[in-house]
C-alpha cells in the first residue's frame, strides 16, 4: 500500500513534522512562518505571547543566513539555548530545509522533556524502582541532593543511599556488556 498515493512530498512532511512532539517552525529567510506544528505554536506563545517566536530563534535563524558568506551550501546547523525566567531550557536548532525555496527549518526543543524521556529510558534499562526513577530524573535535572530531597520530602540520606543503589545498577549494567 502506498500511504503517498494522493498527497504530495510537501503534505506527506508536514504531516509528519505536526506529529513530531518537538516544536517546528519553517520560517522564510525573511522571518515569515510558513509552518508550525502544534507543539512550536503553544511553546512560542507560551514564551513570548506578543510575537509569533522568541527573538532568540530569529538571532539564531539569523546567525545562519550569515554563516552562507562563509561556508556556502555546506550542510551547517546553528544551535543556541533560550532560558525561561523559572529556569526551563529548550534547545534551538536551525538548519536549512530545501522545498520549493530555500526555507530555514527550526526545531524547538523542551529538554525537561527530552531529560525526562531519557530518565525514563534508562530507569527501566537500569531496572531503578519507581522511587529511584523520580530520584534519576531530578539528578538528570541537575538537581543537588537537598533540592532532590526537598522536592520528594525525603531525607539528604535517602537521596544519597537512591543515588548509590542507581551507580550500582548502572555500573552492573556496563558490566553486563563488556
Amino acid at each position: 500500500m502506498n500511504i503517498m498515493a494522493n498527497t504530495t512530498p510537501n503534505d506527506f512532511l508536514l504531516s509528519v513534522l505536526e506529529g513530531l512532539v518537538d516544536g517546528i517552525l519553517i520560517l522564510n529567510p525573511q522571518g515569515e512562518v510558513i509552518f508550525a506544528n502544534t507543539p512550536a505554536t503553544e511553546l512560542c506563545y507560551q514564551l513570548n505571547p506578543a510575537e509569533q517566536y522568541p527573538t532568540e530563534v530569529w538571532r539564531s535563524c539569523e546567525a545562519l543566513i550569515d554563516s552562507r558568506q562563509w561556508y556556502g551550501d555546506r550542510p551547517l546547523v546553528i544551535e543556541s539555548e533560550l532560558k525561561t525566567e523559572d529556569n526551563h531550557t529548550y534547545r534551538i536548532q536551525v538548519q536549512w530545509l530545501e522545498l520549493e525555496q530555500a526555507c530555514l527549518l527550526v526545531r524547538l526543543e523542551d529538554q525537561q522533556r527530552s531529560l525526562q524521556s531519557l530518565a525514563v529510558t534508562e530507569a527501566k534499562k537500569f531496572g531503578l524502582t519507581p522511587r529511584e526513577a523520580e530520584v534519576w530524573f531530578l539528578k538528570r535535572c541537575n538537581l543537588s541532593r537537598k533540592e532532590i530531597a526537598s522536592r520528594l520530602f525525603i531525607t539528604i540520606d535517602t537521596v544519597k543511599k537512591h543515588l548509590g543503589n542507581i551507580q550500582s545498577k548502572r555500573q552492573a549494567h556496563q558490566e553486563g556488556w563488556c
